[in-house]
């Protein structure tokens, strides 16, 4: 049997091909039918070899020759896609432990987890040394920090979080009496209404108030002061019955004012105004004073 050198048709018994015209020679060579199924397999590997690929003609009644598969045929065995859901996987866990930490209270970074590994390291260094914040002194007035000496008797605080580090972050009203920015006196929600008592061991004179209104501490890259609500406005009161109002700014400084000289036992704190939570996801629907100043003598 014979086949047309052009198109592969099989040839009948005239001078021309049936299928394409063309002119048959006295040395046609015979072709094996199953060499033009099988041929193709063996043309090259890979994707360059596939593109060159001739492409067999059809023919009446004889199947179209299968040459070498395109990269997108191959078997998804032989497709490396294992290193992406490896990388989706860590990103998800990284995901749900910064998560977890924001959920639960803890001193944690509110960013994503590119800096997240860089945050746990600055927590680490600082819970270890101990370092603390001291806050400024009181523009030069002449007096001591009566604050440090005094007990405080306020409502229960929120219970203890966790940093990153996995230290205990405990939040007594203690806090508020230590000179440091790093520790904050924390109640849950709105705090508005609450009644804080300072009491010193004798009677002493007071010259000037002053207090850190909202959680100034800032560690691992995270300001935590906006992410706590901050005290707008309070009311400072003496034993003879005297009050004095004062608006607070939306700043982690110290704030004080000066008042006329009070011969007094105690200071009562009465929160006035309180801001709204802070926003974002590392936000906390939680009420801070970082530390109070009563200067006197």
């Amino acid at each position: 049997m014979k086949y047309c050198m052009n198109c592969g048709a099989e040839l009948g018994a005239g001078r021309f091909c049936t299928n394409c015209g063309t002119p048959v020679g006295s040395a046609t060579p015979p072709v094996d039918a199953d060499a033009l199924s099988v041929a193709p397999a063996v043309v090259g590997v890979g994707p360059a070899a596939a593109a060159t690929a001739p492409e067999a003609p059809a023919s009446p009644g004889r199947p179209t020759p299968a040459y070498a598969a395109s990269p997108a045929a191959a078997p998804a065995s032989d497709r490396p896609h294992w290193t992406g859901w490896v990388l989706l996987t860590v990103g998800v866990v990284l995901a749900v432990i910064l998560g977890s930490c924001l959920a639960h209270g803890g001193d944690d970074a509110r960013h994503a987890s590119a800096s997240a590994t860089t945050s746990a390291s600055t927590t680490t260094s600082s819970s270890t040394t101990g370092a603390s914040t001291p806050l400024p002194s009181d523009s030069g007035r002449a007096g001591t920090d009566l604050a440090r000496g005094a007990t405080v008797d306020a409502p229960a605080p929120i219970r203890p979080g966790t940093d990153l580090a996995g230290h205990r972050v405990p939040y007594p009203a203690t806090n508020m009496l230590d000179g440091t920015r790093d520790s904050a006196y924390r109640l849950a929600g709105d705090a508005t209404g609450t009644v804080i008592r300072f009491t010193f061991s004798g009677e002493r004179t007071v010259t000037a108030v002053g207090l850190v209104n909202g959680y100034a501490k800032t560690d691992g890259g995270v300001d935590w002061y906006p992410l706590n609500r901050r005290i707008e406005q309070v009311q400072w009161r003496f034993a003879d019955g005297t009050t004095i109002q004062q608006d607070l700014v939306d700043t982690d400084d110290l704030q004080t004012m000066q008042v006329a000289p009070e011969k007094t036992g105690w200071v009562e704190l009465t929160l006035l105004k309180v801001s709204k939570p802070g926003d974002g996801r590392g936000g906390k629907d939680t009420t801070a004073i970082s530390d109070v100043l009563l200067l006197g003598s």
